[in-house]
């Protein structure tokens, strides 16, 4: 016979189905599918972004449709004009810059399940149901974060095993700048169906070297990488001062990223990160490449870099980088399921998608390595 919940663990079960009952008025108790309000989709996010803080560096506003233009806040328009007669008509324009470029989101699934062991030893707290609620919310935080990286389909039945880090389940923002936007992509080759070009083709890896030839497309450091970004930007964009070199963590050593004195530990990312606190957060250098803040984010390709605007986490909306999400999309339902592995599953979905606000903002490099050009 399995693992049985003990009584405590059920009462703690219970007193967490009911606090979420009526959090979310589930007329139906929690065992069926129910929306969530919009306070408590807002509480959500806030509590993902609380507890994994790259979240809080990206705009993660809740739209209505599940298809919509970019805006393009960011404009070299001339707005500015004059007239000399009362009655000559004034001529507004566009404060913004229409870029032709769509968003569209996806229905996503974040089902998670835990064993009732777990269940049984968390029990043992009085804040249970919060403890319970911040595992969740770190899980799904760190997926959609995954898939902003990795992601570059959006596929009907998604495939774990293939595809470990979410590659199937959305468009994420690499992604996204290697479809709208190629000439701001090094490091891999472009290819052009239907009229349409993209940087989808094939690898063509970037080396750093001493001896490397710049005129190969080769450079001496990460600093020349970076400056030579920058120049591609046009130059409007390339004077903003909010960009932010993101680099892998393969890319830099801890010269640039001296690490806060806490033990090494097995990681999500391998054991590369000095604390499992850094798969989560940002972690910022007091140095710099090519003239911007260099940061390191959550599960970020290695041989990769990208240069754009991250906003602060006091400034709404100050991020080149959004994650849309549909307001009222939300479903969830929780179920106590012996069944399956003796836990409890919590069933949740939402419509997202990722979106670049700005693509004259972001540049990227990719399939960099170390060494001369062989």
């Amino acid at each position: 016979m399995g693992y049985q919940l003990s009584d405590r663990g059920r009462r703690a079960l219970d007193g967490l189905f009911t606090a979420i009952q009526q959090r979310n008025g589930a007329t139906r108790g929690v065992g069926k599918q129910f929306s969530l309000e919009p306070a408590s989709e807002q509480r959500l996010e806030d509590l993902q972004r609380e507890n994994v803080g790259f979240l809080q560096r990206i705009n993660v506003p809740g739209v209505r449709d599940l298809k919509g233009q970019v805006i393009g806040l960011g404009t070299a328009n001339m707005v500015a004009s004059r007239r000399s007669r009362p009655n000559l008509p004034r001529q507004p324009k566009y404060a913004g810059q229409l870029q032709d470029r769509k968003w569209e989101l996806h229905s996503t699934l974040f089902d998670t399940w835990l064993p009732w062991e777990l269940i049984d030893n968390w029990s043992r707290f009085p804040d249970f149901a919060t403890r319970y609620s911040r595992q969740v919310a770190i899980s799904v935080g760190l997926s959609r974060i995954m898939v902003g990286w990795h992601g570059t389909t959006a596929a009907d039945d998604t495939d774990a095993d293939e595809n470990p880090m979410g590659e199937d389940v959305n468009i994420g923002w690499l992604q996204k700048l290697r479809l709208e936007r190629p000439d701001h992509v090094m490091g891999r080759n472009t290819v052009t169906a239907g009229g349409v070009t993209t940087a989808t083709g094939t690898a063509k890896p970037i080396y750093i070297g001493k001896d490397s030839n710049t005129a190969d497309g080769d450079y001496k450091n990460i600093d020349a990488l970076a400056y030579d970004l920058i120049a591609g930007m046009p130059s409007w964009a390339r004077t903003s001062t909010d960009h932010v070199v993101i680099v892998s963590q393969d890319l830099v050593d801890e010269k640039y990223f001296p690490m806060i004195n806490r033990p090494l530990s097995d990681t999500i990312d391998g054991g590369k990160s000095t604390s499992d606190q850094v798969t989560t957060d940002i972690v910022m250098s007091a140095k710099q490449i090519g003239g911007r803040p260099a940061v390191i984010v959550p599960f970020f390709p290695e041989g990769t870099m990208m240069i754009t605007p991250l906003g602060q986490p006091s400034v709404p909306d100050s991020s080149n980088l959004s994650l849309y999400y549909q307001e009222g999309s939300r479903r969830r339902y929780i179920k106590d399921e012996p069944e399956n592995m003796a836990s409890l599953v919590d069933y949740n979905s939402v419509n997202e998608g990722y979106v670049i606000e700005s693509t004259d903002h972001a540049v990227m490099a990719e399939n960099i390595t170390f060494g001369d050009r062989p």
